[in-house]
């Protein structure tokens, strides 16, 4: 029993040395704080520079989106003013609406930088419900345009038996200045 013992005692022992050999070992020079320190911030300029990099490409994809999207929104915002080709349109839409269009007369555009408003006034007779209908056409015209004033007066003499009005409602439409 006393040779288990000492085997016992002679295995643990080595058990411990080779641990306390394999696991305390200096395993090469540490570094200093410093070192440590200045690995960081090489390791912080790298990342600001990836972020740097990343953020141009997404500057560059988004300035090309914008350009697609002007090309898409070109018909929205024509260069030139298109009033022949305004007015054909809202003849047709009139006409279609059954109202009559009295009075189409382009006013003075006004230049507002980048772009300019052309100011349109209009003046229409028709019922209600074909105003209403005329209104809606041209918010589905292909280009933007926005109705800033209306005026609506009463009842008008007429032999067809329908309740007439007549409107005089200003519009205003846009176009791109310059070149590409």
């Amino acid at each position: 029993m006393n040779n288990k013992l000492l085997i016992s005692v002679f295995v643990s022992i080595i058990i411990i040395v080779g641990y306390l050999f394999l696991f305390s070992k200096d395993k090469g020079p540490q570094k200093t704080e410093a070192e440590v320190q200045d690995e960081i911030k090489q390791i912080e300029v790298k990342i600001d520079e990836l972020k740097t990099a990343g953020s141009e490409e997404s500057i560059d994809t988004q300035i090309k989106m914008l350009k697609q999207e002007l090309l898409q929104s070109s018909t929205l915002f024509p260069k030139d003013a298109g009033i022949i080709g305004l007015l054909r349109e809202l003849s047709i839409i009139g006409d279609s609406s059954g109202l009559q269009i009295l009075l189409f007369e382009p006013q003075e555009a006004i230049s507002e930088g980048v772009y300019e408003e052309i100011p349109i006034k209009l003046k229409l007779r028709g019922t209600y419900k074909q105003i209403a209908a005329f209104l809606y056409g041209i918010s589905n015209l292909q280009r933007i345009i926005r109705v800033q004033d209306m005026k609506i007066t009463g009842p008008v003499n007429n032999t067809s038996g329908l309740v007439m009005t007549e409107s005089e409602i200003l519009i205003t439409t846009y176009r791109i200045l310059g070149g590409s």
